[in-house]
């Protein structure tokens, strides 16, 4: 009897400590939320549809043009680019720029204009007149029809980014705000490039004069580089061997990102095809680094 009185006595004992300890454990954990709480989820799911509904609004007002020329934004709104981003859609590629402000996003997006060929081919070119500095100097898209960009101190101040496609294309530009951000969305055409792209080189990119053009003295010769000291030599090189002009001038900007020249050569006469050597020197060893182009003489091509 008694050893049954003292079983039960160890058993009521255990009963009121496991009772007192889930009791402790669950003041520790906190309050639970009720099972059919929400309001995380509502909060997430309203930023996602107002960042869904401003670009959804936006595809549907804004169409596909070959428009040479736009501009918008806001003067002021931003002193930077952030980020040069890529991305695939249904029908169309997508180049999307991001800005910042005294170091933190930009909320909205900075003056800009757009300039392109009429009829869309190769690339775009983005003004940016407030923008003066970048943490994106260049890369590749590697999409379809997006090939890659430039980040380009413009000569007459601000910045300009060039996105270069693999062939003709229709596009549209949207402004997006919270965090500000400049869309450019590229649909290709069944049109082939009917001029070559500028020539580009690890550290060089001639816009002018392009491959195989006719040319007359004097010849305007520009493009962007970042060659070491932000010096670029041209020498303009007959089929013979005969250099029929040199000269070295400077772009504006080399060290924190690609820097804008631009320059005037004088050559005689030629025969045949000369070549337009345009680069620097390796700082390493001496060699040309740098592009070269096909000219003919005259203004046939």
């Amino acid at each position: 009897m008694r050893f049954f009185k003292v079983t039960i006595w160890v058993a009521l004992l255990v009963a009121v400590l496991t009772t007192g300890c889930s009791q402790g454990s669950h003041e520790e954990q906190g309050p639970r939320p009720p099972e059919n709480s929400s309001a995380a989820p509502e909060r997430q799911v309203q930023q996602e549809t107002e960042t869904t509904s401003e670009e959804a609004t936006a595809h549907r007002e804004v169409p596909f043009t070959a428009s040479p020329k736009m501009k918008g934004g806001l003067d002021g709104a931003a002193d930077s680019i952030r980020e040069v981003r890529f991305g695939r859609h249904e029908g169309y590629e997508r180049a999307a720029i991001d800005f910042g402000s005294e170091g933190a996003p930009a909320s909205r997006v900075p003056a800009w204009s757009l300039r392109s060929s009429p009829t869309g081919e190769g690339y775009a070119r983005i003004t940016f007149p407030g923008i003066d500095a970048t943490s994106e100097t260049d890369g590749t898209f590697g999409g379809f029809i997006l090939d890659n960009f430039y980040v380009v101190r413009a000569p007459d101040g601000g910045m300009f980014v060039d996105v270069f496609a693999t062939g003709a294309f229709r596009y549209r530009v949207i402004e997006l705000s919270d965090p500000g951000r400049l869309v450019l969305d590229y649909r290709p055409t069944n049109a082939d490039l009917r001029f070559p792209i500028p020539a580009q080189a690890e550290k060089t990119v001639l816009f002018e004069p392009r491959q195989g053009e006719g040319v007359i003295s004097p010849l305007r010769v520009r493009g962007y580089s970042r060659n070491f000291e932000a010096s670029n030599t041209i020498m303009l090189r007959a089929s013979s061997g005969k250099v029929l002009s040199r000269r070295t001038v400077l772009s504006n900007d080399w060290s924190e990102t690609w820097g804008y020249f631009e320059a005037s050569i004088g050559f005689p006469a030629f025969e045949g095809q000369a070549t337009l050597r345009v680069g620097g020197l390796s700082p390493r060893d001496g060699t040309f680094e740098g592009v070269e182009v096909p000219v003919t003489y005259g203004t046939g091509g």
